[in-house]
């Protein structure tokens, strides 16, 4: 007996009421989910005088119920608590009590252990057949657990500074989710991402009082976000993210180099730099001292030296390579005015680079405000990011609910 007690308290099993009397392997389940079992078979019995309903002293045994309780088992093996539980009838009242233990809830199969092993499993992005497969559980009993102790809510308390994206669903759907922007935690996570939508949950959920104490939005370029900002947070500014206005600005230059490239002898150096190493036209410090062997153009020379050679061919691309410098340089740096001048007094010239200023010169007050702020939409393009790795670990979801259910296990 000694050794089998041991085996309980391998399996995380304290319950000194539960007597184990043997141990066994058995197989499960029918075709691909047929597995082996480790069956430990006990027996719960304890004590009991009064009646839990009535509370008299008129208890008297009656009988056994045998029960299959899934529990924790080993890492490579699941485990089965072949449980057979005291039952007591109450003289008095006539009813019926059967023995309880802390390993399991009354009418349930599934131990609290083996549904906390699940919740782990679940924050590691795995779909639920894995889990499944690991715990020696249903998908379906994976899914109720999940129902059970995942209950998505809105932050109870908006935060001060506030995050705002959208990202695809299911079905193709684009959802809208807000962080808090200093704590990376979830505020909400709307099925939609229509104006209408968010502005009748903020207003719903939250007074003007409350969101008037929102000082910051930070997003992206969306215009259709933008047009509501002030109408919820009355006193928020919004700030346009870093990494956007970059990546516009560089689109841009990349469009008028591709354009180069198709005027060019394709045997020239220049067109060697400019379909070859365009990496180096997004670097802000190219190495101006020292020569190395540049793939693609096959000769030794500085990294300055290949990026004037690039530039030489046509002037608006080395006006939007230009541009794109001191744009990023005034950006990071947070110079914020010389940001404004770069903007506001670029001169069209027929360009690609003409639309992304035109944007900018349209978001000019969030972009200001990117220059001055430290906060950017870096944490919520995080969460983004864990949200594609769930989607393509669990091959998408059809159920949007549960979906978002797993969402928020990830950023809560």
């Amino acid at each position: 007996m000694s050794q089998l007690d041991g085996t309980l308290k391998l399996l995380g099993i304290t319950d000194t009421n539960i007597h184990p009397q043997d141990i066994r392997e058995e197989i499960h389940g029918k075709g691909s989910g047929r597995k082996k079992y480790l069956v430990i078979h006990a027996e719960l019995t304890y004590t009991l005088l009064k009646c839990p309903w009535c509370g008299e002293d008129a208890l008297h045994r009656n009988g056994h119920k045998l029960t299959h309780i899934h529990v924790d088992g080993p890492a490579d093996q699941p485990a089965i608590l072949e449980l057979n539980k005291q039952r007591w009838r109450c003289a008095n009242c006539h009813s019926t009590y059967t023995a309880t233990t802390s390993v399991v809830k009354p009418n349930h199969a599934i131990g609290h252990d083996l549904a906390i092993h699940a919740l782990k499993l679940a924050s590691k992005s795995l779909p639920g057949k894995t889990i499944a497969s690991f715990t020696g559980i249903s998908t379906n009993s994976v899914q109720r657990i999940l129902n059970a102790n995942l209950k998505p809510q809105a932050s109870r308390t908006l935060p001060v500074n506030l995050c705002f994206d959208e990202f695809r669903s299911t079905k193709n759907a684009m959802s809208f989710i807000c962080i808090d922007a200093d704590t990376h935690k979830a505020v909400k996570v709307l099925s939609g991402r229509l104006n209408k939508d968010i502005k009748e949950f903020f207003i719903n959920r939250y007074d003007l009082q409350e969101r008037a104490q929102v000082k910051r939005v930070i997003m992206d370029m969306n215009a259709a976000y933008q047009l509501i900002v002030h109408e919820l947070f009355p006193n928020a500014e919004i700030i346009i993210d870093r990494f956007h206005i970059i990546q516009l600005v560089a689109r841009a230059m990349d469009q008028i180099r591709v354009q180069c490239l198709k005027q060019l002898d394709v045997h020239s150096r220049e067109h060697k730099v400019l379909k070859s190493l365009w990496k180096l036209f997004h670097k802000t410090k190219p190495d101006a001292k020292q020569a190395h062997y540049l793939f693609g153009l096959n000769e030794y020379s500085t990294e300055q030296n290949a990026i004037d050679l690039g530039t030489s061919v046509s002037a608006p691309f080395k006006t939007a390579y230009t541009t794109y410098l001191a744009i990023h340089d005034a950006l990071m740096g947070g110079h914020y005015r010389k940001l404004a001048t770069i903007i506001t007094t670029y001169k069209r010239n027929g360009s690609a680079l003409d639309t992304a200023m035109a944007t900018l010169r349209k978001n000019l007050t969030g972009v200001i405000n990117a220059a001055k702020s430290p906060y950017s939409n870096g944490p919520i393009e995080g969460v983004n990011r864990k949200i594609k790795e769930l989607k393509r670990s669990c091959y998408g979801f059809s159920n949007q609910e549960n979906m978002f259910k797993r969402v928020y296990q990830l950023i809560a």
